[in-house]
């Protein structure tokens, strides 16, 4: 990633000698001139949140942080551009997902993201042999 933030530097000085001739009219060259500078940004917010997440969970993997944590689930990562148009990365608390609303998916796909700790506490956790969450349970009573 640290490499990626040193190509992405020159990527950014050669972008600033970008044009396209002609109008913008029909042109998909113009648009994407104009679009090439948003691209980067948002390739240095990913580069720069993936150097703060100290994890590996879900599409996101580190050598050097083969787990998952349960305190990176707690908190957001926010990019944003400084008053000179640096990025810069802070952690945002997060609001805990309701467990009636993680019930509601399959416990095999959230122990994908989640690890044993979070997942303690959920309906079928503690070894349910088929894999579901509580949306495989008996259906509630309904009353009208």
């Amino acid at each position: 990633m640290k490499t990626a933030l040193v190509e992405l530097d020159k990527l950014r000085a050669r972008a600033a000698q970008v044009s396209a001739p002609g109008g913008r009219a029909y042109n998909p060259g113009w648009h994407e001139a104009l679009d090439l500078r948003n691209m980067l940004t948002v390739a240095e917010c990913v580069a720069q949140a993936a150097l703060e997440r100290q994890e590996s969970r879900g599409g996101h993997t580190r050598d050097d942080y083969p787990a998952m944590s349960p305190e990176w689930r707690k908190v957001n990562l926010v990019c944003s551009l400084d008053a000179d148009g640096e990025v810069t990365v802070q952690r945002q608390p997060m609001v805990p997902m309701r467990t009636d609303l993680l019930e509601l998916f399959d416990l095999s796909e959230l122990k994908k993201y989640m690890t044993q700790e979070e997942l303690t506490g959920l309906p079928g956790a503690a070894g349910g042999a088929d894999g579901q969450g509580a949306a495989a349970a008996a259906p509630k009573e309904t009353t009208h």
